[in-house]
Parts: structure tokens; C-alpha cells; sequence
């Protein structure tokens, strides 16, 4: 008796020097101890703060799982110039990238902080417009500062994390709601019309000029057949065979010479790519995510509407031969898989392809972040048209 009285008051002991160095442990009446998700900030720059205050929050709150700065972690968080954003691989898992977009609109850095975590701790947006709602996001007034989770919202993180440990919540979500992020085109949609022109060439994307031609970017590699004519990278339209690739002497475009000619129309090359301000649309099949190596394809290609913007928003750009193409809202843009795609424009009523996809325009590795590069496909038209024996009238 005296020796199990002793056992029980040595463990309540342990456990209370535990508790306090954050060591959460099982009790003896067999309740389960708090999972630890470990997350590095030391990338956030001035936001670390916010984010250590942010796991404060939530461990106040929650019981079956504790926020701790640490590594090896399972949750990084980055920063940079776009919209907030998590990129969710699994319960308790993920990336975050905490965006000056919304924090120079007025938005609360806290609040932000919370809300990212909320999503890699398993909860979804849920945009009802409510302050008392963490997971409202962007959709609550800007003036909005609560960086609390509402009750529903906490219970919700407990159910997940006394559940299974391997509790699928992979997704990526960005602060604004227009879209998660999702690619071709980050921030795209699926093709809402077949592009007869369109085409797959493993890994990269391209588009028909003439019955036997294709252009896509340099960088690209030469695949020996493409899919021709169809939305979809493994079924429908034409496969063809490549007889041989010609560089572009000095911009990131490349032509490949069909061995057949398809009976596919073809997209004209106009004569000018267009102004400032110019409505485009750009169409490929690039990663579902905006970081290299996160996920695979998309089988149908996907589009995004955009525009036209200042060479001087690209860096390192050949104004002379290349388009500087925005990223709508800071979150929406071409990634990998992209490469070599087009950027068509209507012109009464046609679409005309006047770029073709080559790079980052501000360098960072992580796609959507700034305007994209395209080469300039109507200011090396007398090019195309010698090396393809003259282009469609």
C-alpha cells in the first residue's frame, strides 16, 4: 500500500517537472499525451514574433497538440512579397509563407499568423465574414485583429489530433479566396474550351504554328512524339513523331518539326504581342503547387487570364524579345510544367499565341510570387517564318 502510495506521488511529481520544461506525458488513467508539431520560423524575418505569439494562441487553447519552436521541423515558415499562404502535406505538417501582400493592405499580422497555422493544424477556410471566426481569413473586415480560434474551431483541432496520427489534411490554401493555390498556372482553372492547338510535349508544354511545327521554350527538352490537339496530356487529339528541334539564337524558344503534318488548326502569330495592359491567357500543364518537386501534373491543362505588364516588373528581362506577364492578385501565375506554354491573346475573336513560357520574372523559386517571362513570339516572327518555310497567312 505505502509503496504504490509512493509510485503514484513520484509520478505526479515527474509529471509536473515535465509539464514545465513543455513535456506533455500520458496520465496513469491512460489519456493520450499531446502530440508536438515542431515549426521553424528563423526564415520569417520580422514575423517570427507573430508566429511564436500565433503557437501561444493555439496551445492555449488546445489540449492534444503543442506548437514548439524546434527543429528538425515539420512545419517551415517562410516569407516573401505575395498573398499569406500554407501548403498543407499532412496533419501537422506543411509550409507556410507569410505574404506582405495582405499585411501592407492593413491586415492583422498576428490574425494572419494563427489563421496559417489553423490550416496545417487541419482546418479548412471557411469564409463566413466573421472577426469571431479565425478561419474567416480575408474575408472578415481588414480591421479585424482577433487571432483567437473560436471554440468550434479549437474542439475541431483536438477531434483530429486524438484521432489517427495519420490523418490526411494535405491542400493548399492562400489568404485572399480566390483560389487555393493550384496550378498549371497557379491560381488557374481547368481548360473551359478544347485548344485545338494545344500541345503535350512530356514535361513541358508547346503550341502548333503550322501543320508540322510546334514552338515551346528552349530549356525544354526534345521528346520523340507530342500530343497534339487535346486538353487532356494522356488521351485524345493526335500523337506525332519529332524530326528535329531549331533553338532560337538568343531567347528561351525552341521549335520542333513534326515528322507528320496534323490536321490540327494551328495559332496564328500576329504581328505585335500588344501594350501595356493587353488581356492575355496563358495554358499548360505545370504542378497543382507552387514549390518544385510538391506535386504532379494535372492531366487536363489548365488557364489563367491575365494581362500584359511593365517590362521593368521582370528582372532580367530582353525587352526587345520578351513579354512581361503579370500575377493576378500576387498568388496566380505560370510554374513548372509550364515551361514553353502559351500566352495567347483574341484578336477578332481568334486566339493569337504571342508568347511562349519561360521563367521566373523575379527569380524566386517559389512560382506566382512575381510576373512571368514569356518570349516574344510576334518580335521573332520573321524568324518562325524562315525556319518553318513561311507561316500560315
Amino acid at each position: 500500500m505505502i509503496r504504490r502510495r509512493l509510485l503514484r506521488v513520484a509520478t505526479a511529481a515527474l509529471a509536473a517537472v515535465l509539464a514545465a520544461t513543455g513535456v506533455q506525458v500520458a496520465t496513469a488513467t491512460g489519456a493520450s499525451a499531446a502530440r508536438t508539431v515542431y515549426y521553424d520560423a528563423s526564415r520569417a524575418g520580422e514575423f517570427r514574433t507573430n508566429f511564436d505569439q500565433a503557437a501561444q494562441i493555439w496551445n492555449s487553447r488546445v489540449s492534444n497538440v503543442r506548437l514548439v519552436p524546434g527543429t528538425p521541423a515539420s512545419v517551415t515558415i517562410l516569407v516573401d512579397d505575395g498573398w499569406p499562404r500554407a501548403q498543407v502535406t499532412g496533419l501537422g505538417s506543411g509550409r507556410i509563407w507569410m505574404g506582405w501582400q495582405a499585411v501592407n493592405q492593413g491586415y492583422h499580422r498576428t490574425r494572419i499568423a494563427s489563421h496559417e497555422l489553423g490550416h496545417i493544424l487541419g482546418l479548412p477556410d471557411r469564409r463566413t465574414g466573421l472577426c469571431t471566426d479565425l478561419m474567416s481569413g480575408s474575408s472578415a473586415p481588414v480591421s479585424c485583429t482577433n487571432a483567437n480560434p473560436s471554440s468550434a474551431e479549437a474542439s475541431r483541432v483536438n477531434q483530429l489530433f486524438a484521432g489517427s496520427r495519420s490523418v490526411a489534411a494535405a491542400g493548399s490554401y492562400t489568404w485572399t479566396g480566390d483560389s487555393d493555390i493550384g496550378t498549371f498556372v497557379v491560381g488557374g482553372r481547368p481548360a473551359t474550351e478544347n485548344y485545338p492547338w494545344l500541345v503535350y510535349t512530356s514535361g513541358c508544354t508547346g503550341t502548333l504554328i503550322k501543320a508540322n511545327w510546334v514552338v515551346t521554350a528552349k530549356h525544354c527538352s526534345t521528346p520523340s512524339s507530342v500530343r497534339v490537339g487535346s486538353v487532356n496530356r494522356s488521351s485524345g487529339g493526335t500523337v506525332v513523331g519529332v524530326s528535329r528541334a531549331v533553338n532560337h539564337p538568343s531567347i528561351d524558344v525552341k521549335l520542333f518539326q513534326l515528322s507528320s503534318s496534323v490536321g490540327y488548326a494551328p495559332a496564328p502569330i500576329p504581328t505585335s504581342s500588344g501594350a501595356v495592359g493587353t488581356a492575355t491567357r496563358i495554358i499548360g500543364w505545370g504542378l497543382t503547387c507552387p514549390v518544385r518537386g510538391c506535386g504532379s501534373a494535372p492531366t487536363t491543362a489548365y488557364e489563367l487570364d491575365t494581362s500584359i505588364v511593365a517590362d521593368s516588373r521582370c528582372s532580367g528581362i530582353n525587352a526587345t524579345y520578351e513579354i512581361c506577364t503579370d500575377n493576378p492578385n500576387g498568388n496566380s501565375g505560370a510554374c513548372y510544367g509550364d515551361s514553353g506554354g502559351p500566352q495567347v491573346r483574341r484578336i477578332n475573336g481568334v486566339w493569337n499565341v504571342i508568347g511562349a513560357t519561360s521563367r521566373s520574372g523575379n527569380n524566386n523559386a517559389t512560382c506566382a510570387t512575381g510576373p512571368s517571362i514569356y518570349g516574344d513570339l510576334p518580335a521573332i516572327r520573321s524568324w518562325i517564318n524562315t525556319q518553318v518555310g513561311g507561316l500560315p497567312a
